[in-house]
């Protein structure tokens, strides 16, 4: 299992250079949605090799919680039904519930997954979570280095010159905050939002791997090697965040920050203000640099709205959000407000529930999980406050059509909340 979870997880990391590279750069495909399709299927194809191999367990694993199941056929059912009611092909509902709805199949799998995994295996995962991080932070600050240092090179193999993104199209060597605006990192990845989004999803991870403690900057350079990486680690990883220019992700990695050093800010008053007005000018001072797309978030979402009222029934899957790219006609730059235009307010609400079942099981982890020093209980606490982000950066933010961060992400989470599930299903046993 292992040997092939680590391979795809790194494959996953450099899909976007191998996409580019190998489809735009040498053949110039005419169907560049194929690898992600591939990339699916083999996902899939393992998850049921795993199933079948592990078929007394599965029986099992279905026995346990079977609300959040059952809510997610009926929700699937409605949405397919819907969808070819308001005259969507097939195709429509098979690429709307990959880029709407994908992320949930990745979390029951994973969770399957995570059931199977013994303690050294969980262990062997978040060691190489560890060294996946920081070497796709290192890669993605060498490659714009290179962008900067040969950006011809770049055009060579496939990428585009600066612009905004455009389908069929190569993709921009580097986004623009806005027609000749200020260009914006990204990365190993595809788009700097999404980006944003890797970063801040495991912003509380990176702080659990690399914590360390200094109270003074003698004692940091008088420090050994290894609390100096550390250091350097984290603070890397906020500074990409701010170099993509992201909105969203500064404001909700101020939030988790907060969060994380909430005992120090309580002692610190004074200089946490100061910490706080500096970010808060710098937030205002991106929201303008990025005008044009700041008014052109608020109208979206505002627009979306009465689209809503207008048909609360929903328009089908695949109709608003990444759709825009294809035959859609609405860009709600807003994750609820696409869910509510695609599967209709109703179903919307249906999925609501669904994810407060599954937060209801996480908060039952976390209660059993009581020695504070334990990586797992770390990592946990900080997906906890990952989870209050990723619930409101939905209001600005439709990145859940991005697979590399729904694999990347879903899959090591989801794969940790089975393994600890264990501990609260007395009637679960691992055969």
């Amino acid at each position: 299992m292992m040997r092939f979870l680590k391979p795809f997880l790194i494959f996953v990391v450099m899909y976007h250079i191998f996409v580019t590279v190998i489809g735009y750069g040498v053949l110039w495909w005419s169907y560049p949605q194929l690898p992600a399709l591939g990339r699916d299927a083999i996902w899939v194809i393992f998850v049921a090799i795993i199933v079948a191999i592990n078929f007394k367990t599965i029986k099992s694993y279905l026995r346990v919680r079977k609300r959040p199941r059952i809510i997610l056929v009926i929700l699937l059912s409605f949405s397919i039904g819907i969808s070819l009611l308001k005259g969507k092909w097939m195709y429509d509902v098979f690429v709307g519930i990959k880029y709407g709805l994908l992320y949930i199949f990745i979390f029951l799998s994973s969770t399957f997954i995570g059931r199977l995994c013994s303690e050294k295996k969980i262990i062997n995962i978040l060691k190489f979570l560890k060294y996946l991080l920081i070497t796709t932070l290192i890669v993605g600050f060498l490659r714009q280095g290179m962008k900067f240092l040969r950006p011809e090179l770049f055009l060579k193999i496939g990428y585009g010159p600066l612009n905004d993104f455009k389908f069929w199209v190569k993709p921009p060597m580097y986004y623009l905050t806005g027609y000749q605006g200020t260009p914006r990192r990204q990365g190993i990845f595809s788009w700097p939002n999404n980006y944003g989004y890797f970063l801040i999803a495991f912003l509380s991870v990176i702080i659990a791997f690399f914590k360390t403690k200094f109270t003074t900057i003698k004692q940091f350079f008088s420090a050994n090697k290894q609390i100096i990486f550390n250091t350097v680690a984290i603070l890397l990883w906020i500074l990409a965040i701010a170099l993509t220019l992201s909105r969203t992700a500064f404001i909700w990695g101020i939030v988790i920050l907060t969060f994380i050093n909430i005992q120090w800010i309580k002692t610190h008053k004074k200089a946490a203000v100061w910490i706080g007005a500096i970010v808060l000018i710098g937030i205002i001072g991106v929201s303008i640099l990025k005008w044009a797309s700041t008014i052109g978030h608020i109208k979206a979402k505002f627009g979306s709205l009465q689209y809503v009222i207008d048909q609360p029934s929903g328009y089908g899957l695949w109709t608003s959000g990444p759709a825009v790219l294809h035959n859609g006609t609405i860009l709600p730059e807003n994750y609820y407000i696409q869910l509510m235009l695609d599967i209709g307010t109703i179903w919307f609400l249906i999925r609501t529930i669904l994810v407060i079942c599954i937060m209801g099981v996480l908060k039952k982890i976390q209660k059993t999980i009581s020695n504070k020093y334990d990586i797992t209980y770390q990592i946990r606490q900080g997906m906890n406050i990952w989870r209050l982000a990723l619930l409101i950066m939905g209001i600005f933010l439709h990145v859940f059509e991005d697979s590399m961060v729904n694999y990347l992400f879903f899959v090591i989470w989801w794969i940790l909340t089975g393994y600890l599930s264990t501990t609260i299903d007395k009637s679960f046993a691992i055969k």
